[in-house]
Order: C-alpha cells, then structure tokens, then sequence
C-alpha cells in the first residue's frame, strides 16, 4: 500500500539499488514530502455542523537547473494514496486559459469559478512543475484560480527555478500580481533546494557523448548513454 510507506524510505531504496545517486539537497526536502503524504492520506472528517478542516499547505521546491526537484515532485505524486495529477505547469495554464474562454463563450458570469470548480473536481493533490509566470493573462488570475481551488481541498506542489519572489519579476502591472506570491508564502512551505551538482552533467561525466557515423554501433551507444542519464526509467512527456 502506497500510504504505508515514507517518501524517504522510497527515495533510499532507490539509492541502495543504485537508480539514483544520495544528495544532501535532495534529502533535505524529504521531512517535508513524508509529513504532507501523512497529512493528505488522513480520512477529512466531514460534519453537517462544521466546515471541512483546511487543507494542509503545500510545498514549493525551488533551485537551479539539475538539482532534481521535478525528480522529486513525481516521485510524491506517484506515491501519495490520494487523487493526484501531475502537469507542467505551462501545459495547466494554457488548459485554464482554454477552459476560460469556453466559458465566457457560454455566458458564464464568473467563468474562473466554473473552470477552477473544474479542475478541482476528484482531486485532492495538484502537482505542478517548473511554475513560471510570462503571461500577462496568466498573472491576472492565478492567485484566485489557486484561491477557489484550495477552497475546493486541492493541495499544490509546484517546483520552479526561482523564488516566489522573482516569479513575474519586471511584468506588466505586476503590482496586480503581488497578492499570489503573498498566497504562496502563506498556503506553502518555500523550500530552497541548494545543491551544487547537476545531476545531468555529472551522470555524463566521462562519458562518449558524440556518435559517429549513425549505425547500430553508434545508436547502441546513444541508448546505453541514454539509461545511464535516466536511470533505467522509462520516461514520458505528460
């Protein structure tokens, strides 16, 4: 059963078979991951007489480049015993984007209740990565988007490359924006995932990286070098 074991204990038995390599960083952000999985997988005790207890406060893993939040992140999401989805953070956006248009085209009065109701349905935990806000049209509505969706039970992790802080730096209007980071310092933990390894690299150190000329030679050379760098997993694009 998922609920019956750690997320550290997970992430160990993957360093002893040899899969992963330990990293401080990593394991810094593990205390975090076992305590929300325990909370997410308690029974919400619902009563005609009270309201529903709020959701526990997600997690926001922020670092560099190769430091291995989004390893991380689906990790949880993949082993959490509750609804979960996990989505690039982009791809949810243009989702939300869509879903708005659709209904304002149906005369909804307030369409970003209709869609973020939604996404909420049958979910308990959103899963996000590398957060990053470009958009005007995005930075308009997130904060509430994530608002309703909290009302809702949804708890988010996200991973980003940079700060709360810095998320929408320099945009347009982004005074309108302030009132999301302020939501995300309040209703998730900040985790600053410090790390000077980048695993990509340091899995290719000393490695054959260019194949020449493209033959069954080469191309077995591409596929051993590519189990190397992913440890064996099969890795999709969501």
């Amino acid at each position: 059963m998922a609920d019956m074991v750690k997320i550290s204990e997970i992430y160990d038995g993957l360093v002893t078979s040899g899969e992963i390599f330990r990293n401080e960083a990593q394991i810094s952000v593990l205390p975090h991951l076992d305590a929300l999985k325990t909370e997410l997988e308690q029974p919400v005790k619902k009563s005609l007489f009270r309201k529903a207890p709020p959701p526990p406060k997600g997690l926001y893993i922020w670092g560099g480049v190769g430091t291995g939040k989004s390893f991380l992140m689906d990790l949880f999401a993949a082993n959490v015993d509750v609804p979960a989805r996990r989505v690039h953070f982009h791809a949810f956006m243009q989702e939300v984007q869509n879903a708005l248009h659709i209904a304002r085209a149906a005369s909804e009065q307030d369409a970003l209740n209709v869609v973020a109701r939604n996404l909420s349905k049958g979910l308990r935990l959103l899963a996000l990565d590398e957060m990053q806000i470009k958009d005007i049209a995005d930075a308009m509505i997130v904060g509430r988007l994530f608002t309703l969706m909290r009302e809702d039970g949804v708890v988010c992790v996200t991973t980003s490359n940079r700060p709360p802080d810095d998320l929408y730096k320099d945009g347009l209007n982004r005074q309108l924006f302030l009132p999301f980071i302020a939501y995300l310092k309040e209703h998730l933990i900040v985790h600053d995932m410090q790390s000077e390894t980048d695993f990509r690299q340091n899995r290719m150190s000393g490695a054959q990286v260019y194949f020449t000329p493209l033959n069954s030679v080469s191309s077995q050379g591409v596929e051993e070098l590519w189990r190397d760098l992913t440890g064996g997993r099969d890795i999709r694009h969501s």
